[in-house]
């Protein structure tokens, strides 16, 4: 039994000696500074907020709702297989993160604009992410793997009101 502990401990030590002169020969890794922040969050009309990087649909859409700007304002939708009415896999993100928009604004309606079997499969995707068909409207266009998108805000009226 000794001569067996013997040898395990004189392997491991082997095998402990080898990964440490494997490691001095290596070069010194800093890590990378962290970049700026990519994202921010936005808050939607309903207090709720989200991430959203800078430029993206969900921020624009976010930060136009928080505006109260105007009554409409047309976005565009890239997303789709240019040979196919399928979203790709960032056009079913940008989907979800527009349903998430349309959640939190109730009494906004959407108008999806482009090639008709394309935006049929966004609206059922809105659809099935609870967004009421009543609130989307699909406007057969020309224009292939990307979709034009109209919210209209629904009402101008402040989200909350207090009371003096």
């Amino acid at each position: 039994m000794p001569r067996i502990l013997l040898l395990l401990t004189s392997v491991l030590a082997i095998g402990a000696a080898t990964l440490s002169l494997q490691s001095c020969g290596s070069e010194l890794v800093e890590a990378a500074p962290p970049a700026a922040a990519a994202s921010k969050l936005v808050t939607l009309p309903d207090g709720s907020t989200m991430a959203a990087a800078k430029g993206s649909l969900p921020r624009e859409m976010g930060d136009w709702l928080s505006s109260r700007e105007g009554a409409n304002k047309t976005f565009l939708f890239k997303g789709f297989h240019e040979d196919r009415p399928e979203l790709t896999s960032a056009g079913l993100g940008r989907a979800a993160d527009l349903a998430t928009v349309l959640r939190a604004a109730p009494a906004a309606t959407i108008d999806i604009a482009g090639d008709e079997a394309q935006i049929r499969s966004l609206a059922r995707l809105l659809e099935d992410r609870g967004i009421g068909s009543e609130r989307v409207r699909i406007v057969p266009a020309a224009g292939v793997g990307t979709a034009m998108l109209t919210l209209h805000r629904g009402s101008a009226a402040p989200l909350l009101s207090a009371k003096s």
